[in-house]
């Protein structure tokens, strides 16, 4: 517990405590080992500009596909447009490398991604299952958003941004009566726009 409290948190710098040195140099160790497995995965802004696009689309869309076509044609809107935003990101991170080359610690960030995927997909059901569909939107950016901010911003320190772009975006979606699709639109069009430039920057660099 010491430790733990000496050390901090990624979350540390929004609060303005300062930790140890020892903590401090173990930390920029940790970020050196992720920024070198995550150079590969940042090799271009495609993906980013990609879902930038793409999930404020889909969120936009949802409210005349579910009048028209209901429940199933949500599901099929989101489905296939999940299906291209990987496809473009699966195209760019095999033009890159990517694919080969991943590393065990790359491997480990994926596993735990997918298992907040499957976190995500059973808190998702619970929603619909208590009526609750407008909190879908919330959830899904401060899950998205914890991750970026967390391990995103080992690799890569624009991913923090994003991540807080994120969470702010999931809070204001979950305050009653907000506009959660609309607001779902921005945060992830905002968070990925920034995310674009700054690997874009990075590669002039």
């Amino acid at each position: 517990m010491k430790e733990r409290h000496e050390g901090g948190s990624e979350y540390t710098p929004l609060f303005g405590r300062d930790p140890s040195p020892e903590a401090e140099a173990a930390l920029a160790r940790v970020r050196r080992e992720f920024r070198a497995a995550g150079d590969l995965f940042l090799a271009s802004p495609l993906p980013w500009l990609g879902w930038a696009a793409i999930l404020p689309g889909l969120a936009l869309a949802t409210p005349a596909v579910a009048l028209r076509f209901g429940p199933r044609g949500v599901l099929l809107l989101w489905s296939l447009g999940v299906l291209a935003g990987g496809g473009v990101e699966m195209a760019a991170l095999a033009r890159a490398g990517a694919l080969r080359s991943s590393g065990p610690l790359s491997s480990w960030v994926l596993r735990g991604q997918g298992n907040l995927s499957l976190v995500g997909a059973a808190l998702s059901a619970l929603l619909i299952w208590l009526d609750a569909p407008g909190a879908l939107p919330g959830l899904w950016l401060l899950l998205v958003g914890h991750s970026f901010f967390l391990l995103g911003g080992l690799a890569f320190p624009p991913l923090r941004l994003g991540g807080v772009l994120y969470q702010l975006g999931g809070a204001v979606a979950l305050w009653p009566g907000a506009p959660s699709l609309p607001v779902f639109a921005v945060a992830t069009a905002a968070a990925n726009l920034w995310i674009a430039w700054a690997v874009w920057a990075r590669r002039g660099e």
